[in-house]
């Protein structure tokens, strides 16, 4: 048992946990992933849940498929990518702050050697 402020005691709660998002091990997701994020405008997070859409320029943003948000927020959790600065943008009628994602240097670099190597067989195929 815990104790509250005024030293009573407090039976232990457990916290129901969120679902936890789904991690990929396709490489062909990861570099997609990689190489929309280091177009000119990216992606963005928007919003408490930190919804993940794609900027289209401007002040426009764009939902995006599912498994395309989930490897960026596996790219953020590992360092890959990073969350920048705030903007004020819209997507259809609603506008709203998101925070930009930004590929470090280090990811671009990692992107270009991956670009070179020689797709192994096994990720030619389908399933």
């Amino acid at each position: 048992m815990a104790e509250d402020l005024f030293g009573n005691d407090v039976p232990d709660t457990s916290v129901p946990a969120g679902q936890p998002r789904p991690v990929t091990n396709d490489m062909s997701a990861v570099m997609t992933v990689l190489g929309r994020a280091e177009d000119l405008f990216g992606y963005v997070l928007a919003g408490a849940s930190r919804q993940v859409f794609r900027r289209c320029g401007g002040d426009r943003m764009r939902p995006i498929p599912r498994w395309e948000a989930a490897v960026v927020h596996q790219l953020i959790e590992v360092g890959q990518l990073t969350v920048g600065g705030t903007h004020f943008l819209r997507c259809g009628a609603v506008r709203g702050h998101a925070n930009s994602v930004l590929m470090p240097k280090t990811t671009r670099l990692q992107l270009g050697r991956w670009r070179a190597l020689k797709n192994p067989p096994s990720w030619n195929k389908a399933g």
